[in-house]
């Protein structure tokens, strides 16, 4: 017996989206720990190449290499690179952090959170439906 649940491409994108938003949040932490750094440089990560990504054809395939490892497992990246963002205004110590664009990041960072959250419960409400054969 296999264990759908936990190669469907859904719940895989899912765990890896979650991933992202945490790495994004750390990012966005970081750039306001170093608000008055001079010479720092604020960094994100691509959420527009983080769904390129995630939603590719070509997942990595996963190697078995025992019979008692699961079959069917891909894995998705789970890093994405962080960049300095560009066209910045920088202060008279060369620091372009602005502490109401991160407040933004967080927000946004947090509502995907939620979003990727409601589907991840759905998924599960989906599955717990079909256990309990349609019963409450």
């Amino acid at each position: 017996m296999t264990m759908e649940i936990l190669t469907d491409p859904t719940i895989q994108a899912v765990g890896a989206y979650m991933s992202r938003l945490s790495q994004r949040q750390q990012i966005v932490a970081s750039n306001l720990a170093n608000i008055d750094t001079p010479d720092y440089k604020t960094k994100d990560i691509s959420f527009h190449a983080t769904m390129q990504e995630l939603l590719a054809d070509n997942p990595l395939e996963l190697r078995k290499t025992s019979p008692e490892h699961l079959e069917g497992w891909t894995a998705i990246p789970m890093q994405a690179q962080p960049f300095e963002e560009q066209g910045l205004i920088s202060g008279n110590d060369r620091n372009n952090v602005d502490l109401d664009n991160e407040m933004l990041k967080l927000s946004e960072t947090s509502f995907g959170y939620a979003m990727i959250s409601q589907i991840l419960k759905g998924k599960f409400r989906i599955l717990a439906t079909s256990i309990n054969e349609g019963r409450g």
